[in-house]
């Protein structure tokens, strides 16, 4: 980061803000999946990937939402 940050004339902080950005950007969006409907946005990130939530995971919040209906 240090080396971003000379070459770029910014603080080191700076970059480390610009980098965790991406990753609090996912963060939020993932967040706002529809856990009853077990419906998650996948989100790419140019030359990092696509970042979406795995099908055991969903599997897990299906178990949890079907033992809920189960129960009532």
């Amino acid at each position: 980061m240090q080396e971003t940050a000379t070459e770029h004339g910014v603080r080191p902080s700076q970059v480390k803000e610009v980098a965790d950005s991406m990753f609090d950007f996912v963060a939020e969006v993932m967040s706002e999946g529809d856990r009853k409907r077990l419906d998650f946005p996948e989100i790419r990130l140019m030359k990092w990937g696509v970042f979406k939530v795995k099908p055991g995971r969903k599997k897990h919040f299906k178990k949890i939402r079907d033992e809920k209906t189960d129960t009532l």
